[in-house]
């Protein structure tokens, strides 16, 4: 069960309009470990998450007349976060690419203690990817809703999507390669 399926009644969302500190807070209260969870995950990046959520809280209090109530406030909400992940990423995303190309060239090194270390494999992947992995496998977004996000075709999502696979099931071949070396 996903927390972004909840939503906030009526009286919260007029009391957050007005900027109530209250309502605010109950509403931040309820999402924050969400928001954080799935930025995080996009990210790979402690402080980048804690501002994309801090950000997130900040549009969705001052857009909250936009959101209609046809959805729940936690399926809204969680468009801002993803959007905002998606413009830091394509933001810092030459930065980011180095990091990655970085770490993958060096996980020759890994020690066999991150082999099933989900985090860890997924900070490995490039940024665009990683999200995609995350969106489509975690979320549950489909590849048209994920293609719409990133402004691209269908198979772009599905391309990026299998390369990401891909990559994480060399890895742990390689992992395993290495650790039987290890032992022989």
């Amino acid at each position: 069960m996903t927390y972004f399926n909840q939503t906030i009644d009526d009286l919260t969302k007029q009391q957050v309009l007005k900027s109530k500190q209250r309502a605010c807070r109950q509403v931040y209260d309820a999402f924050s470990t969400p928001v954080f969870n799935l930025a995080f995950k996009m990210l790979q990046n402690r402080h980048d998450a804690q501002d994309v959520m801090q950000n997130a809280f900040i549009t969705a209090f001052q857009k909250m007349a936009q959101w209609s109530g046809d959805v729940a406030f936690g399926f809204w909400l969680r468009r801002i976060v993803i959007n905002q992940c998606l413009d830091l990423i394509k933001k810092n995303h030459q930065q980011m690419t180095i990091e990655s190309q970085d770490a993958g060239a060096s996980h020759e090194a890994m020690h066999y203690d991150h082999q099933h270390d989900a985090n860890y494999l997924l900070s490995q992947l490039p940024p665009i990817s990683r999200s995609i992995l995350w969106l489509y496998e975690v979320e549950g977004l489909t590849h048209q809703e994920i293609a719409d996000v990133y402004q691209m075709s269908v198979s772009f999502s599905k391309s990026q999507l299998a390369r990401s696979k891909q990559l994480l099931g060399r890895w742990l071949q390689n992992q395993e390669h290495q650790h039987e070396q290890s032992r022989s």
